[in-house]
């Protein structure tokens, strides 16, 4: 209980129990609050104060003790103020000032607000005006204790338990007194709260909206659903796009605001395009004239639209400002205290004129009725003062000017002014019309908690507002804006009369100052409004000299049909501009003067106004950019393309790892359902120790993903260990419905964890296999949980392949799948997997109620009885999740003045998406929803905004929709067609239906739920011709057609060229979406020409994202009729060219030409008239000539053209394969890698089987499988280690040898025979008797062999235990007894210059091949004799020999390193025939035939295993090579001229031809000049040096010598100026050696090796031709001299 300062003041009965302090007035002087305040008033007379109160022309002077004088009558009806005696003259001047008095507050209390209500919410003023009572004790203890000084940042409760005592009508009979107590009472306890409430701005309907639970502020909005929106994070938000607010007045800022959108922000679009960042302006005023909307949603859909805009980094808000005030609007909500409060002042006012008689009541109710004006379509409203209450001072006569927050009257349009009728004309009629109003358009809705009163939608009562007849529809317009007016009036009077001015301006807000408020707000601590935000306020001074001018009234408020300014409405705006003043820093408002126009300001038809225009645009654009540049990262990667194609790369695979982590996050924080399921998917994973997957089942929107997501949060707690979950949503993004960047990801994160220097393959083929390998990294104290969410959503991309699920799982990894029931999907992984299957049960009652419970407890919500039955029972009817939370976002809807029979809920998914879209069809119009919907489901993975508005603009109907439902929306050049408020609505009332995610770089929408896509497939594209049609727009829009910003907006690449280097980014959507709907619209011939053989889309394709893009854009595409040549050739090119487009795509031009420039030479009519061959390769061929990009064209065809057996890769190394073997059963082949892990392959499974980790640090660079596979041998160096394949045990190991052993195997495999390179040492070990050793024996040869690195060759297969060895080079081989341990045969080569590479053997032969003339010499396994010879190719290097087990045919890789490409050659050792079966670019290391099936090598320095399959061409005799035919031309040295630099000379794979070209002359491009044939043999040397040519020939042996070895004995000089030979040189003694070991020197000197190879080189001296002298190289062991 509280005292007063004159007595006790007892409670009243009627009334709830309060406690209140009375907080004393503050004087003017002072700061705080003086301590003898108290004191001080008691000395003055209370008669004086009386006197003083009621003489002053204030009346808040002693505001204090009057409400004192009030508050005690009301409590005890006595007046505690001691009674003084005053004088007769005081007394009559006292009853004449209260009755003039009376009457003044009579006349004002209906039409203006008095002056103490104009001074705002600042709380230093209310405090010294007025006396306040304190109902937060605390917060009173807080400010006395604290003083004034910090008022301003006082708590908040200290406002919120701040409330002014209601001044009374003291003269007020007794009736309407406790009437009126009763009224404000009801209210006054809650006007904190309201404070609260307004200052959030919802009291106008602008809710801040949580993010997952909130009520809706509008009742009218039809769609605004619960559903859970799934964004991205808002951080990756943050760094890769900016958006730009626009706002300003819809009429007087029409010329700044368009010129914006049209001009500047296509270059700020490029510009921060050019830089990797995605930019947007928003201007939901663009196109629309007025805020009037059916729902009023108007002022939170601008507030929603710059909140998410201010989600983004740099300037967020653009505001313009003119000399006109903005237009009003009315709230969509009050809280039932306020609009209770408002009604008793109307109704008391009613009550009070029902008891008095008007004399002139007729007129006067005739007038209150009439002086409602409507004007023109808009019909907008506005109080208009007459000229008295014009002449004073505006902030005296009106309420509107308030301080900060308050906000100003205005009308709906410029157009239309009426006259409300003055306070003291109104009668109880027009009481009457007020009540009614308030009580026809505001319904009091109890679903929200707290209730609230809810403006109706306009089409309750005025149906035709949305008519689709654009006559009626204006007319239903123009009867609402009347309407507004006497709504607005209401408010205006009764609002601020029972609320104040305060929290009555805050309930009249205008949508620009609801914008102002968000936009001016400090984002973060170091984030204050300077940063973000910037004002451009446009003055035009001549206005007021123009008010008769018929477009004034766009630019400045006018009295109705007067050219005279308002007063009222421009003193509102003035404040409005004083309030960004206070807020907004001047830095940042730029003031513009223009001068007037005839045609107001029109910038395209007064050249100082276009001047003025283009000023701004600059200077907006100048400023935008300048805060951009600050935000914007400039990380230049460093290195080769290489390099920072995968650091781009990796960086695309972590954003998008990052995204499915986040939509994980938050499914789980929502789920509540399914407790107990979740038991059994826990005993499901706990005991799936055996490699058999989980796959969860269930129809469509029954949970699965939410289930997915709360099993990956809960799986860690369900297994022992490290656990890694590693997750993925199909179809979240559209990457990620790609199976190979699925599998890319996966295998990405698996590195990261167990493998971090692994480098990963981008084929399928080679993920799969990485993939299975990776998982065969982990351990038991690391195991991992793959989750692995809607498969069923895989895009057709190699066929949406799952074969790599179906591979048996290693121990500790756990494999949870889902995917739909019945789909192809499921059906496949049940037979392929044999997995653990789970259906997901339906929802029970218990889960029903208790998630309906929940979600209306967390929105705030509650249901009247009959409408919760209705919800719970179509919740039971169809038990799913997705149903559950559509249905439940349609009650939000409900309000509970609902008809009962209105409400209905279909029993299916399907059916509510069907009433959905008819609701949104009656509230946006049919076309609109039609073509939006459309647009959506037909998209590849989503669709842009800006390709949202820009394809419906381009559907005449719904632009004919738009015309008709939007008078404003006119077909004028300088307005969108289709205005972006119009999307953003829709968009709004889809709510959680509609998904924005980030895809191809930028930000797209699409369905949450695929079943509302089909739904829309089904309602709006019902024929496929309707769906080709839409394609076909789609492929428009990306080809750019109809767009004057084409380049801009739809480059294949964004280019910026800055300190001299040239940048791209690349258009992703145009790249992936061009081709997609090209195919599906059916333009095949427009796909080929414009995508496949559109040598600049390839190139961005292959350079923006990959070349394996392209290849599946040539196997998804199904061409009609028969299958293009073309399309073949040109997927074998890409096939063959994949490693060094892979590498560098801007080779795409030289690869292309390079292996088809001889095919498409050689494509000509038969006879004219005649087709081609290709109808497209030529036109191809020449753009590559025309690259945009400086590349390197070849003349002619010098790369490996398509054809011959292709080859795949198997990956699964995590380093460069060093070393390679063949099983000796099966298909079976082992690998070895730089890290030491060994790997068994099953070839015809095509991935590896077993891997054994590394021991001893031993990196094998030669493997060997023994004992029927069963024991590998590893060779590192000198060392040996052989292991155990099934367990990896090391059952010996040998490191101590000075030589390198060389291994192979005897009888089947249990013999291990190691030959020392290096001595002549052998040893023999038995493999079934743990390797013991059974022989070590030095063996010798007749002649004595030359010891090299590799100078050993072994036989890999054998007969018996024989072993075939020989010494490389040399022309004998031997044949071992490997249990004898003795040389049972030695074996000649029956050619003079054969030299041996290589040794094999079959049951039959022993084979020798001799390399010198490529032959195979062919000795009887039995007697050891000669039996015959089997030519090969003069062009052969051969490299790797193999023979296959059946032993009828041999299998040789020829590798030339002067090309670098390999050729898979064979021969048939019965019919002798030879055959080139494969070519390949790449040098072979090493290379395994199996059965004659597959064919298996490694190339230097590569991670993957190549595999050619050679069953269906190993005999096509077409392949058979005839030794005699001269092989097709080619280039195999070029040679520049040092004396004649103009010059080269080539010489040709052709024997004994050799070209001549000019490098300097233009016309001779494309041709030599000279052509010479037939110069020299193929057993020749040709070498040339200033355009001569050196022959050693007439190859002989030299006998003169202790051992017989061959010698060039001739030399011809060949003047090719000259055309003949000029000098010929007999009786030489050349050693002969490969024709890239010689070499000219200046001198006429000749550098070759000498006969030894070994120690000496020997100088020749050409003229004359003798041997000059030799050189001895100090070091022994060094090795030849190099090709280079």
């Amino acid at each position: 209980m509280w005292t007063y300062k004159n007595g006790t003041v007892p409670k009243k009965k009627t009334k709830k129990e309060k406690e209140v302090v009375i907080f004393p007035p503050i004087s003017n002087g002072s700061t705080s609050l003086p301590r003898d305040s108290k004191n001080k008033r008691a000395t003055i007379p209370t008669s004086q104060r009386l006197q003083e109160m009621f003489f002053s022309h204030c009346r808040t002077d002693h505001g204090i003790l009057v409400k004192k004088i009030r508050f005690n009558k009301r409590a005890d009806s006595l007046w505690s103020i001691p009674l003084t005696k005053v004088s007769e003259e005081a007394e009559s001047q006292i009853t004449a000032h209260l009755r003039y008095h009376f009457l003044q507050r009579h006349v004002k209390s209906s039409g203006q607000s008095t002056p103490s209500e104009e001074k705002g919410v600042d709380v230093l003023h209310l405090l010294k005006t007025q006396g306040y009572l304190f109902r937060d004790k605390a917060a009173f203890k807080a400010l006395l204790d604290g003083g004034l000084d910090g008022t301003k940042d006082a708590p908040q409760n200290l406002l919120q338990s701040l409330v002014a005592l209601e001044e009374e009508e003291e003269e007020e009979e007794e009736e309407d007194r406790v009437c009126a107590n009763q009224d404000v009472t009801s209210w006054t306890e809650s006007v904190s709260e309201m404070v609260k409430c307004l200052s959030d701005g919802s009291s106008n309907g602008v809710v801040k909206r949580k993010e997952d639970n909130t009520c809706s502020a509008t009742g009218g909005e039809p769609h605004s659903l619960g559903l859970t929106v799934v964004t991205d994070d808002l951080e990756g938000a943050k760094k890769r796009r900016f958006m730009v607010y626009i706002c300003g007045g819809y009429k007087d800022t029409v010329a700044e605001r368009s010129v914006l959108m049209e001009s500047v922000f296509p270059r700020m679009y490029l510009y921060c395009k050019q830089r990797g960042y995605d930019f947007r302006m928003v201007d939901l005023r663009w196109g629309v004239g007025d805020p009037v909307s059916d729902r009023h949603d108007t002022a939170e859909l601008h507030v929603e639209a710059l909140t998410q805009c201010q989600k983004t980094l740099g300037p967020n808000f653009i505001l313009f400002l003119g000399q006109k005030h903005e237009v009003q609007t009315l709230p969509s909500t009050i809280s039932r205290e306020v609009f209770e409060a408002i009604v008793s002042v109307v109704e008391r006012d009613r009550q009070k004129m029902s008891k008095r008689k008007h004399p002139e009541m007729d007129d006067i109710i005739s007038d209150s009725q009439s002086n409602i004006a409507t004007g023109s379509d808009t019909g907008s409203f506005v109080p208009e003062h007459n000229d008295d209450h014009d002449s004073g001072d505006p902030a005296q006569n009106s309420g509107l000017m308030s301080d900060e927050s308050s906000v100003s009257h205005n009308s709906l349009s410029d157009a239309d002014e009426t006259w409300v009728s003055p306070a003291g004309t109104r009668c109880w009629a027009d009481f009457d019309r007020d009540l009614i109003l308030l009580q026809t358009w505001y319904r009091l809705d109890e679903n929200c908690v707290p209730a609230v009163y809810r403006l109706l939608p306009v089409s309750t009562q005025q149906p035709d507002f949305l008519s689709r007849d654009g006559e009626r529809r204006r007319q239903a317009r123009k009867a609402w804006h009347a309407t507004c007016l006497l709504l607005w009036g209401v408010l205006q009077r009764s609002g601020t009369e029972a609320l104040g001015g305060e929290v009555a301006s805050h309930l009249l807000r205008t949508v620009l100052d609801c914008e102002v408020e968000q936009g001016l707000r400090s984002l973060g601590t170091e984030a204050p409004p300077e940063e973000h935000c910037h004002c451009y306020k446009r003055v035009i001074p001549d206005l007021h000299h123009s008010l008769r001018n018929e477009h004034a009234a766009h630019y400045i408020d006018l009295l109705k049909g007067r050219p005279q300014v308002n007063r009222t409405l421009n003193a509102a705006h003035q404040s409005f501009v004083e309030r960004i003043h206070k807020k907004l820093r001047h830095t940042n408002i730029y003031e513009r003067n223009v001068d007037w126009g005839i045609k107001g300001l029109n910038p395209k038809h007064n050249r100082s106004h276009q001047f003025y225009t283009e000023h701004i645009s600059s200077h907006f654009q100048r400023t935008v950019i300048n805060s951009l540049n600050k935000v914007m990262k400039g990380n230049k990667a460093k290195g080769s393309f290489d390099i920072r194609r995968r650091e781009a790369s990796r960086m695309r695979i972590q954003e998008e790892i990052r995204r499915h982590v986040n939509h994980g996050h938050t499914l789980e924080n929502n789920h509540v359902l399914r407790e107990g399921f979740l038991g059994e998917m826990r005993r499901a994973v706990e005991e799936g120790s055996s490699p058999r997957p989980i796959l969860l089942l269930g129809p469509p929107g029954w949970g699965k993903s939410t289930t997915m997501a709360r099993v990956a949060h809960l799986a860690p707690s369900w297994i022992t260990g490290a656990v890694k979950v590693l997750v993925c949503f199909v179809g979240l993004t559209g990457e990620s419905r790609n199976v190979r960047l699925v599998l890319q990801n996966l295998c990405v994160q698996l590195a990261e964890t167990y493998s971090h220097h692994t480098e990963l393959s981008e084929g399928l083929p080679q993920l799969v296999n990485e993939f299975h390998s990776l998982l065969g990294q982990l351990r038991a104290d690391s195991p991992v949980i793959l989750v692995l969410d809607g498969l069923d959503d895989l895009s057709e991309e190699h066929g949406a392949d799952l074969s790599w699920l179906s591979t048996p799982l290693p121990p500790h990894v756990h494999l949870v799948l889902s995917a739909t029931t019945d789909s192809a999907c499921a059906h496949t992984l049940q037979k392929s997997a044999q997995p653990t299957v789970l259906s997901l049960p339906p929802l029970s009652p218990d889960d029903i109620t208790k998630a309906l419970e929940h979600k209306l407890q967390a929105d705030q919500r509650r249901l009247q009885d009959w409408q919760w039955q209705l919800l719970l029972q179509a919740c039971l009817s169809c038990p799913s999740p997705v149903y559950l939370e559509a249905v439940y976002a349609e009650s939000v809807l409900w309000t509970s003045f609902s008809p009962q029979g209105s409400l209905g809920l279909p029993p299916d998914l399907g059916g509510l998406y069907v009433g959905l879209l008819a609701c949104l069809e009656r509230a946006h119009g049919e076309q609109l929803v039609a073509r939006a919907a459309a647009v959506i489901s037909l998209s590849r993975g989503g669709v842009t905004e800006e390709e949202l508005l820009d394809l419906m603009g381009r559907d005449g109907k719904v632009l004919q929709e738009i015309s008709l439902s939007h008078s404003s929306c006119t077909s004028s050049s300088s307005l969108p067609r289709v205005p972006c408020v119009l999307w953003a609505r829709l968009r709004r009332d889809l709510g959680g239906h509609l998904t924005e995610a980030e895809t191809d770089g930028t930000w797209v929408y699409r369905w949450t739920h695929s079943e509302l896509g089909r739904v829309c497939v089904k309602r709006y594209l019902k024929t496929d011709d309707s769906r080709k049609l839409l394609h076909a727009t789609y492929a428009d829009y990306f080809r750019g057609t109809d767009s004057q910003h084409r380049n801009i907006f739809q480059p294949l690449a964004w280019t910026l060229e800055e300190d001299s280097t040239k940048s791209y980014v690349f258009n992703l959507r145009k790249l992936h979406g061009l081709p997609y709907h090209l195919v599906r619209s059916g333009q095949i011939l427009p796909f080929l020409s414009e995508c496949v053989f559109n040598y600049e889309f390839l190139l961005h394709k292959a350079w923006g994202l990959s070349v394996l893009h392209i290849q599946e854009d040539l196997k998804g595409a199904v061409l009609p009729e028969k299958e293009l040549v073309d399309m073949e050739v040109l997927a074998a090119t890409l096939e063959l060219s994949r490693p060094v487009l892979l590498q560098d795509p801007c080779q795409l031009a030289s690869q292309v030409i390079g292996r088809l420039g001889q095919i498409v030479a050689e494509d000509l009519p038969v006879a004219p008239g005649d087709p081609q061959k290709f109808s497209y390769l030529h036109d191809l061929l020449a753009q590559c000539a025309r690259s945009s990009l400086p590349v390197l064209v070849p003349s002619y065809s010098c790369l490996v053209p398509p054809g011959g057996i292709p080859h795949t890769l198997l990956a699964g190394h995590a380093s460069t394969v060093t070393a390679l073997t063949r099983g000796q059963r099966g298909l079976v082949a082992a690998t070895c890698g730089g890290d030491g892990t060994l790997k068994v392959w099953d070839l015809e499974l095509g991935r590896a089987v077993r891997t054994l980790e590394g021991a001893g640090g031993v990196v094998g660079d030669s493997l060997t499988l023994c004992l029927e596979d069963r024991v590998l041998v590893v060779r590192m160096g000198q060392s040996l280690q052989v292991r155990e394949v099934d367990s990896g045990k090391v059952i010996y190991c040998e490191s101590d040898s000075l030589d390198v052993p060389v291994v192979t195997t005897a009888c089947d495999g249990q013999l291990l025979v190691a030959f020392y390179d290096g001595s002549h040492l052998v040893k023999v070990f038995d493999l079934a008797s743990s390797c013991c050793l059974l022989c070590c024996v030095n063996i010798t040869l007749d002649c004595d062999p030359i010891h090299k690195d590799h100078s050993i060759l072994v036989s890999h297969n054998s007969i018996k235990d024989y072993v075939l060895f020989a010494y490389r080079s040399g022309g004998q081989a031997a044949v071992f007894s490997a249990r004898g341990g003795a040389v049972l045969s030695v074996l000649r080569a029956q050619h003079g210059a054969a030299s041996i590479q290589g040794v094999e053997m079959t049951d039959q032969y022993l084979l020798l091949f001799c390399s010198e003339i490529i032959h195979i010499e062919l000795f009887s396994t039995a007697s050891f004799e000669y039996q015959r010879s089997v030519l090969g190719c003069s062009q052969d290097y051969i490299s790797q020999v193999t023979v296959n087990r059946a032993g009828t045919h041999v299998v040789a890789f020829c590798s030339s390193p002067l090309t670098g490409i390999t050729q898979v050659v064979t021969w048939n050792l019965e019919t002798e025939d030879h055959k080139h079966i494969a070519r390949f670019p790449g040098i072979l290391t090493a290379g395994v035939c199996l059965e004659l099936r597959f064919c298996v090598g490694v190339c230097s320095g590569e991670r993957y295993l190549r595999l050619w399959d050679l069953s269906s061409r190993i005999n096509d005799q077409t392949l058979t090579y005839n030794v005699h035919k001269v092989k097709s031309d080619g280039t195999e040295e070029v040679i520049l001229m040092g004396k004649h630099p103009r010059y080269a000379v080539c010489r040709s794979l052709r024997p004994g031809t050799v070209r001549v070209w000019n490098l300097a002359r233009s016309r001779f491009a494309g041709r030599p000049v000279r052509v010479e044939h037939g110069l020299y043999g193929k057993t020749d040397v040709a070498l040339v040096h200033d355009l001569k040519l050196y022959i050693l020939t007439d190859r002989g042996t030299a006998n003169f010598t202790d051992t017989p070895s061959p010698i060039f004995q001739t030399l011809l000089v060949y003047d090719l100026i000259k055309r003949s030979y000029v000098r010929r040189q007999s009786g030489l003694y050349i050693v002969p050696c490969p024709q890239h070991e010689y070499r000219l020197l200046e001198g006429q000197l000749l550098l070759g090796l000498s006969e030894t190879r070994r120690e000496r080189f020997s100088y020749l001296k050409q003229a004359p031709a003798n041997l000059v002298h030799y050189l001895k190289h100090h070091t022994p062991n060094t090795v030849p001299l190099s090709p280079r």
